[in-house]
């Protein structure tokens, strides 16, 4: 068994080397169950961008088929490492690492929010997609933003009536229009079909102000590109 000392030099190695020595990679394997809270000890406290990376790819080969060997580490003090730690499940694109992503929505940082977002993403799959739902009520709207563009072409029935809300609200702030139009992409991505009379509503007729103007002019665009040839 390794021991600390040992894990260390091992760790080091590995985050210095351009292209990790086949034996050294095949010792941290083998050393798994001290070399996982190991290397978290490590991400929290490396300053440098680089040896992070490493330390997150180190961490991702090591638990690629039981993403939940990171959950303990999830909810530590440091959004720092939350964040990191999301990035790693997200690299491992595995539909185990939703839950413990899901876990993360409410998390105090807003970094931390998008990087599950961005995690969830590259997940895929209804599992994914349902996680992704909670974030179209982030507090922050660059977050609510960033998980209505994660959204994919599958049609999620909970994920349109919420972006069908978002279309009819009296929200015609720069934030509220850039969330409109977010939200009128993605409903045409999916093919919502009970987004085609709200959007007919927002294309037709004058419209005042350069606010609602735009928004009509997605609406348009939607309903010209998409459903039109539905």
């Amino acid at each position: 068994m390794a021991t600390g000392d040992a894990l260390d030099r091992l760790i080091d190695r590995l985050t210095a080397a351009a292209w990790p020595e086949d034996a050294d990679v095949a010792a941290l394997r083998q050393a798994r169950d001290r070399a996982v809270p190991w290397l978290v000890d490590r991400l929290a406290r490396e300053p440098r961008a680089l040896r992070r990376r490493r330390l997150c790819d180190a961490l991702a080969d090591l638990v690629a088929d039981t993403p939940a060997l990171l959950a303990p580490y999830l909810q530590a003090p440091s959004w720092y490492l939350a964040r990191n730690l999301a990035y790693v499940l997200g690299e491992l694109r595995r539909p185990e690492g939703v839950p413990h992503l899901a876990a993360l929505a409410r998390h105090e940082e807003p970094r931390v929010r998008r990087e599950v977002v961005d995690a969830l993403r590259k997940i895929g799959g209804s599992a994914a997609r349902e996680a992704l739902v909670a974030f179209l009520d982030d507090p922050d709207g660059r977050i609510r933003r960033h998980a209505i563009d994660a959204l994919d072409a599958v049609y999620d029935g909970r994920a349109a009536a919420r972006l069908v809300a978002l279309l009819r609200s009296a929200d015609f702030s720069p934030e509220g229009v850039a969330l409109k139009e977010a939200a009128a992409a993605a409903l045409a991505r999916m093919g919502a079909p009970e987004a085609k009379p709200v959007l007919e509503a927002v294309a037709r007729g004058w419209t005042l102000g350069r606010a609602r103007r735009r928004v009509q002019h997605a609406a348009r665009g939607v309903l010209t590109e998409t459903y039109s040839s539905r």
